[in-house]
Parts: structure tokens; C-alpha cells; sequence
């Protein structure tokens, strides 16, 4: 009998560990814990095993009853001390009301344990003393007189539920037995189900028409008297929403000639709305008619209270009471969907970085209000993590309907927010997806695929704005994705290669250093052009490692070709940073580690930023350029005068060269405004005592002009296009410099 009952306590001991772990981890403290749960899970798991071996596995003819009673005894003893240890756990908890849950699991696994561990003689006392006897002599040894109190409150319990209980229950079995043969099993299963301490028992004689309540099933019920005439006080206490349900599936069950029914259902009883788990064990006659009616009846109201709040935590988010992903996706798999909208905060990361994350929770708290209030009750609206939400509809809008709620989100979204006595801003992408009229959705997850390749349309457009998903948006993003695992692939397998630009002197052509430039050779594509992966690699992060191989490789170079030139005719290589790569945590120390490797001296390398990265209010590109400076490297604004120039920064940062955008140079001797601005910027350039540099220079009268206005420096297809490394080697020890367009031809050759 101990091993039969064996799989539903142990697999009710299982999940009572697991809940007390998950209730009371955050008031304790480090790995103790977590290492408790797993610990008492594997010993009730072995016990299974053992379960399953004695039931199915052949064991019980294996082995004979004396052992399986010493193994029993065993497991009785590893069973104690693993709840003995929860209550180690008092002390370390400074939560009430988590040391009162550690008390009273102790105390109901002691009383359940009688289901299990009293069917083998002396194992009770055993298991009780062990799990209880450590929390005992913890609250004794505490010294005050409350917590005395309550040690020797649990010792007294102790006495009572697992040495003194078993023998009494066990004699009025016994005299039960020898007057009542015939409700013999009846009867012992009742007084298993009274010694847990939740559970009481009704017993219904159909031809007496009387049934028998326990103490505590007249306490659930609010039942004075022991015997009732009539079962009507009980099934008025059933919540009348189930209790139809309730009276029909026990009469089927008594139709169908069932020996069990099992099912949970709530009263409303004395002491409120209880959850109740409710077995009834029927016993026929010789006419098939049912003779008895055995009810048990457990109190499962802390269970079903604990499932409800792990549901919640399963899915829905504690900070905005909203759904989460895992219960947005439970919906979306549910109930009928017409369209799904995909929300992003921009520049959100921006508010944690300057105000703490503090602020930017009571921000998302705020804008998750704002959704609520601009949706009706029936539309779903879930946070999915991070500053992204997402939206549900139910009953097929229009897509002029959804225009309107798109455009009334985005105001709202975007309207300023009161964070710590400051007004803050953000605005919202909205990425929409649709299933069409006449159209059924088999595969929810897609809707939410296609409302997330619109939101990403909605930011490269500009942010602050809504998409609708189109089939040409997820072909671009299934290219974009094949795209990021081809670059994956480039990375491991070496598809990349660095090609060189000349840098010359305007004065005489002279080569003075070039600009290493990225090029991917695919093996199917063929030669990727580097604006279409390098935003693709900036997105998903993969340029950090690829421009740490640039770094490597052009540092080698440099110092390849300068290691026997003489000292007044050193080349000195320009190396491009991402924006992603310069805000690398790590970027000066991968810098000097490039140097290290290759015995490249600084001064033969140049670092070209963008004039954006300069806009950083944290000071983080500061804190970086002064770095990078002090390591000997010159330093230079790529593409100047493009967008972002603000000319306060140059003398604020360790800037050493400008370099002219090619943009200017098309019409630099057509156009006068174009010529202006050149000047303007060379006349700047030599004011600050800055190095320049003209970009895409590609016709002789472009590099007279620049001369003419003191540009030091130049490149462009006058002077050579990129080349590989070796090209370049030889190119620059022939020192023979193209003086035309024409000439340029045999360099891309090479």
C-alpha cells in the first residue's frame, strides 16, 4: 500500500518544493535555495523511480517485502532531511510572511506525509522528527519567548500528528474493521484522508438516504450535525455556476457504473469561496444500483490561490500589468484575429541611459496607460519586453480603421511624459499586419512576423510613423536575414578582403598613405557592394568582430610596407570606425591589441569617424577619442560637412584631420555655392591647424582647384581606385601615380 499511493504524494511533494522555492526566493539569498529545490526534487524523483520499479517494473516479485520495508525506511529518512533543510531557511528569510509559509509547508508535508510514510511501520515519527525537529530546535534555540513558544508548539504538534495520531487512528481502524467488514476499504481510505488535515469525507447510504460528515467536512460545509437527511445543504453551498455541472457528471458517473469521480469545483462555505478537490468512490450493489457514496473532499484553495498567481506571472508583466509575449501569443493562438500591431518606443534606450532605468520603467508604465486608454476594452494590448508592445483586433477593422488608430497611437505615444520633474520625449513606430477579407490565419506567429518586418520599415523610414506589412517588405527582410547568415558565414570562413586607396600629396602626387576599404568576395553573389551589408552588419552587431579584423589586417599592412622605408616617407593607413564598434566598450584595448600583434607603430595608422558620433552628450566619445589619441593615433572626421557638423567639437576633441566629403567635389568647378563651401572648409581646416583631406577626387581640374586653395591632401579615381594589398605594395614602390581617369583602369584590374 505505501508504494501505490506513492505517485500522487510524491508528485504532490514535487510541486509544493517547487512553489515554496518560487514564493519565498527573492527574501533568500544566493544559491542555497535553488540548490535546496533541486535537491528535494531528485530525492522525490528517485522515490518515483523506485515507485515505478515496485508497480510496473517487477520489483515487488524481485525483492521481498522486508527489503522494500528497509527501503522504504530509507527514502523515509532522505525524504526528512531535505524538508528538514527548508526550514534552515527561517532565519535567512527577513519576510514574515515567508517564514510563516516555510512553518505551515512543514507542518501540512508532516500531516500529508501520513498518506505515504505512515503506511510503514515507525516511519512517521521518523520523517516527522526529521523534517520538523530542525525548524524546532531553530525557533527554541532563538531565545525569546515567542519563538520558545512556537518551537515547542511544533514539538507538541510533532507528539501529537506523527507519534500519538497514528496509533489512535490506527486502533479506531482497527475496531472499525472487525464490526464493518463489508466498507472496509471505504473506511481506510477515509481516515487517510482525515489524517492529512485537509480533508474530510462525507459518506451517503442511497438506501437510508443519511449521510455521515467528518469534523472537517462539516467545517468546510458549515454543517453542525453529523448526519443530514438530505444532501440538498451540500450542494447549496456549491457556487451556483458549477453546480449544475457538479450534479450532472455524478449522476453520469453513477449511470456508467464508475468506481471514482475525481473534479475540483468551489463552495461558498463559512469561511468564504474555497477551492475543493472532490473524489467520489461509489459502491454498488448486486443489482448494479449504487449502495454507498464515499465523498472525499480537500481544501486545495492555497493551490489553486499559488497556480493563479504563477499563471500571472507566466503571462502577464509585473511592471505594466499588461499580458506579456507568452500570454499575447496564448490569445493570438485562440481567439480570431483580423490584425496585429507592433509597437516600438524610439530612441527609448536613450532614457534609461540618461535617467536610470528607475525612470524608463515609470515611462513604459505611462505609455502602457496611454495604449489602454486610446484601444477599446475588447482589443488586446501586451508589453512583449523591453519597449516593445503589440495589439490585438478582434473583429476585422478596416484598413482606413486601423490608419486612424495607428495615427491616434503614435500622437499619444509621442506626447511628452512627466518623469522626476522633467518633461521627457519619445515617439513611436508602428509596424501593422493584416489577415485579408475571406482570409483565415493558420499560423498565428506569421501575423506577428509580418507586423515586426513593418515596424522595422516604420523605423528606416524614419521613425514616429506606421507601416502596413506587404509582401515586398517580407521578401526584403527574408533577403536582409539570408544576408546576416551569409555574413556569419564570411566571418568563419574568411570571404573578406581589405583593398587600398591611394592617398597622395596634391603638391606633387606623391603617395603618402592610403584608406583601408572593405570588400566581401561571396562565392555565389560574387563581390557584395559594402553599402548593401554594412548596415545589415551595423544592425546586428556583426561589424564589432568584422571591424576588429579590419583593424588587424590593416595594421599588419601598414606594418609590412613601412618596416623598411625610411623615416620621411612613411604611408599611414586610415581605417574607417563604425558607430557601432567606436561605442564598443572595449575599442581602445582592441586598438592597441591590433598594434601589439602586428608591431605597427601609431603614428602609421588613422582612425576616421563620423561627425555624429561627436553629438554624445554622455561624454562617452570623449572619454573614447582621448583614448584612442593617447595611444599616438591621428584622428579624423570622415565625410565633413555632410550633416552633423558641429564645429564647437573640433577644438573640443583631439581631432587632427578633416576629410572633405566627395560630394563636394562633382561640381567644385561649375558651381560656385559647391566651391564656397570647400573653401570655407579648407579656410577652417587651416585656422584650427587641421589636416585636409579632399574625398573623391576625379578629374585634373578638381585637383588644381583644391591646391589652389591650400588642400593638402587628396584621393579618388585620379589617383587610383582600391586595390588589393599586394596592388598596392607594388603600386607604391613604382611610385608612379595615374594622371587621368584613363590611367586608373589597369589599378582595378589589378
Amino acid at each position: 500500500m505505501h508504494y501505490e499511493e506513492s505517485p500522487l504524494t510524491l508528485g504532490s511533494g514535487m510541486v509544493v518544493a517547487a512553489a515554496v522555492g518560487l514564493v519565498i526566493h527573492d527574501s533568500v539569498p544566493g544559491l542555497a535555495l535553488p540548490a535546496w529545490v533541486l535537491v528535494a526534487e531528485l530525492v522525490m524523483a528517485s522515490r518515483l523511480a523506485l515507485t515505478w520499479f515496485y508497480l510496473r517494473g517487477g520489483g515487488r516479485l524481485r525483492w521481498r517485502s522486508p527489503t522494500w520495508r528497509r527501503i522504504a525506511l530509507g527514502q523515509t529518512v532522505f525524504s526528512g532531511l531535505a524538508w528538514g533543510a527548508l526550514g534552515l531557511f527561517f532565519d535567512q528569510s527577513a519576510n514574515p510572511l515567508h517564514q510563516i509559509i516555510i512553518l505551515f509547508t512543514l507542518m501540512g508535508v508532516c500531516a500529508g506525509s501520513a498518506a505515504l510514510t505512515g503506511m510503514v511501520k515507525g516511519t512517521l515519527p521518523i520523517f516527522g522528527t526529521l523534517a520538523l525537529g530542525p525548524l524546532s530546535v531553530l525557533l527554541v534555540l532563538r531565545g525569546d519567548t515567542a519563538h520558545l513558544f512556537l518551537g515547542l508548539a511544533l514539538l507538541w504538534y510533532l507528539h501529537l500528528v506523527m507519534v500519538k495520531g497514528p496509533g489512535r487512528t490506527g486502533r479506531a481502524m482497527q475496531a472499525l474493521h472487525d464490526g464493518r467488514r463489508d466498507r472496509e476499504l471505504l473506511v481506510s481510505r477515509l481516515e487517510d484522508a482525515e489524517r492529512v488535515g485537509r480533508m474530510g469525507h462525507v459518506l451517503w447510504d442511497h438506501q437510508a438516504r443519511t449521510a455521515t460528515l467528518s469534523a472537517h467536512a462539516r467545517r468546510q460545509f458549515g454543517i453542525d450535525s453529523q448526519t443530514v437527511g438530505d444532501l440538498s445543504p451540500l450542494w447549496a453551498r456549491v457556487v451556483a455556476s458549477d453546480r449544475d455541472r457538479v450534479q450532472t457528471l455524478t449522476r453520469e458517473a453513477m449511470q456508467r457504473g464508475e468506481a471514482e469521480l475525481h473534479f475540483d469545483t468551489r463552495i461558498d462555505g463559512p469561511d468564504g469561496l474555497r477551492d475543493l478537490r472532490v473524489v467520489h468512490r461509489f459502491e454498488y450493489g448486486a443489482d448494479g444500483r449504487a449502495r454507498f457514496t464515499m465523498t472525499t473532499t480537500q481544501d486545495i484553495t492555497e493551490l489553486k490561490t499559488t497556480q493563479r498567481d504563477l499563471h500571472d506571472l507566466a503571462f502577464r508583466d509585473t511592471l505594466t500589468g499588461l499580458i506579456n509575449r507568452a500570454g499575447f501569443q496564448a490569445r493570438l493562438r485562440a481567439q480570431p484575429v483580423s490584425s496585429v500591431l507592433m509597437l516600438d518606443l524610439d530612441h527609448f534606450k536613450n532614457v534609461n541611459d540618461t535617467l536610470g532605468h528607475a525612470a524608463g520603467d515609470r515611462l513604459l508604465v505611462a505609455a502602457a496607460q496611454r495604449l489602454l486608454h486610446c484601444l477599446r476594452d475588447r482589443d488586446t494590448v501586451a508589453r512583449l519586453g523591453g519597449d516593445e508592445f503589440a495589439v490585438l483586433t478582434h473583429n476585422a477593422p478596416g484598413r482606413e480603421t486601423l490608419e486612424r488608430i495607428a495615427r491616434r497611437l503614435v500622437e499619444a505615444l509621442s506626447q511628452p511624459y512627466e518623469i522626476d520633474g522633467q518633461q521627457v520625449f519619445v515617439s513611436a513606430s508602428i509596424g501593422i499586419a493584416t489577415v485579408g477579407e475571406g482570409q483565415t490565419l493558420s499560423e498565428p506567429e506569421l501575423l506577428m512576423r509580418q507586423a515586426d518586418t513593418a515596424l522595422f520599415e516604420a523605423k528606416a523610414r524614419g521613425r514616429a510613423r506606421h507601416e502596413f506589412h506587404s509582401e515586398s517588405l517580407s521578401e526584403r527582410a527574408r533577403e536582409r536575414l539570408a544576408l546576416e547568415a551569409d555574413l556569419r558565414r564570411a566571418i568563419a570562413e574568411g570571404q573578406f578582403e581589405l583593398h587600398y586607396q591611394p592617398k597622395v600629396g596634391l603638391g606633387d602626387a606623391h603617395i603618402v598613405g592610403a584608406e583601408a576599404l572593405l570588400r566581401w568576395k561571396h562565392p555565389v553573389r560574387g563581390m557584395v557592394p559594402p553599402d548593401r551589408f554594412i548596415p545589415v552588419a551595423e544592425d546586428c552587431g556583426l561589424i564589432v568582430p568584422i571591424g576588429t579584423w579590419v583593424l588587424q589586417q590593416a595594421c599588419a599592412a601598414a606594418a609590412a610596407w613601412n618596416r623598411d622605408r625610411p623615416a620621411g616617407d612613411l604611408l599611414r593607413i586610415a581605417i574607417n570606425l563604425s558607430p557601432r564598434q567606436f561605442m564598443n566598450h572595449d575599442l581602445v584595448q582592441t586598438v592597441r591589441d591590433a598594434l601589439d600583434a602586428s608591431a605597427c607603430r601609431p603614428e602609421w595608422i588613422e582612425l576616421e569617424i563620423t561627425e555624429r558620433l561627436l553629438l554624445d552628450e554622455r561624454n562617452q566619445a570623449e572619454d573614447i577619442l582621448n583614448g584612442l589619441r593617447a595611444l599616438g593615433l591621428t584622428l579624423a572626421i570622415d565625410d565633413f560637412g555632410t550633416g552633423y557638423s558641429a564645429l564647437g567639437y573640433l577644438t573640443r576633441y583631439p581631432i587632427g584631420t578633416l576629410k572633405i566629403d566627395k560630394s563636394f567635389m562633382r561640381d567644385i568647378t561649375t558651381r560656385p555655392d559647391r566651391a564656397g563651401i570647400v573653401r570655407a572648409i579648407i579656410l577652417m581646416g587651416h585656422s584650427l591647424k587641421l589636416g585636409l583631406v579632399a574625398e573623391g577626387v576625379e578629374t585634373e581640374e578638381q585637383a588644381t582647384f583644391l591646391r589652389e586653395q591650400g588642400c593638402e591632401l587628396a584621393q579618388g579615381w585620379l589617383y587610383g581606385r582600391p586595390m588589393p594589398p599586394q596592388a598596392f605594395g607594388e603600386h607604391v614602390a613604382a611610385q608612379r601615380v595615374p594622371v587621368g581617369p584613363l590611367s586608373a583602369a589597369p589599378l582595378q584590374a589589378a
